[in-house]
């Protein structure tokens, strides 16, 4: 299990370009499960592999990944910096106040024929549940601080919006020195993460699955 991060707007034409690009190299690269264990080839072999997936991953700027472990971690660092904030969300919508028995399915979740089956099944009882529990996700507490810190603890669809990531960046930035050196030693992913942050509040925030 893991969080995958999407910016809420897709990938332009230059980064998708970037992307299959990065991912042609890492395709490419000589697998080091060919070579003897031990050998000076497959330490090489393994070296290219790691290099050319870190590549994929700069150039795949809309999209964040950490597992459960890193996500504890980030969370942690965060709170330690002051770039989340303990605000909750409104209580979920209960599905007997819409007349349901089941969560409906959204299509918004598919694409092509199974998404027009998905329109096809959903009543205005499921769409009204699916815009109210999107409020929930969505909800932007007042005063802007900092990220909820709520909104990365599930894979709910959590909305990190923009006002959230900038607000959550100028806490980062206004800290001290001593501070930023620290974090960013404890965690070689911690410059990307702060890169996606930036990338993601010009578009539109990101989603949290």
């Amino acid at each position: 299990m893991g969080y995958d991060m999407y910016t809420v707007q897709e990938i332009d034409a230059e980064e998708k370009a970037a992307v299959e690009a990065a991912a042609a190299v890492t395709r490419n690269a000589p697998s080091p499960f060919t070579m003897p264990e031990g050998s000076e080839e497959r330490a090489a072999a393994e070296a290219e592999r790691t290099e050319a997936w870190k590549a994929y991953d700069a150039a795949h700027k809309s999209y964040f990944r950490l597992n459960v472990w890193g996500m504890s971690a980030c969370v942690e660092l965060m709170e330690k910096i002051g770039m989340v904030t303990g605000q909750d969300h409104p209580a979920w919508p209960e599905l007997a106040a819409y007349g349901l028995d089941a969560y409906p399915d959204d299509p918004e979740h598919y694409e092509g024929d199974e998404r027009a089956e998905a329109e096809a099944k959903i009543t205005d009882q499921g769409r009204a549940y699916l815009a109210a529990a999107e409020a929930v996700i969505a909800y932007e507490p007042e005063p802007i601080a900092g990220i909820p810190a709520h909104k990365f603890y599930s894979n709910d669809g959590w909305l990190v919006t923009p006002a959230q990531c900038e607000a959550a960046l100028a806490v980062w930035a206004a800290a001290a020195p001593e501070l930023q050196a620290s974090v960013t030693a404890e965690r070689d992913w911690w410059g990307s993460w702060i890169a996606f942050l930036q990338h993601s509040k010009d578009r539109g925030g990101f989603r949290v699955h």
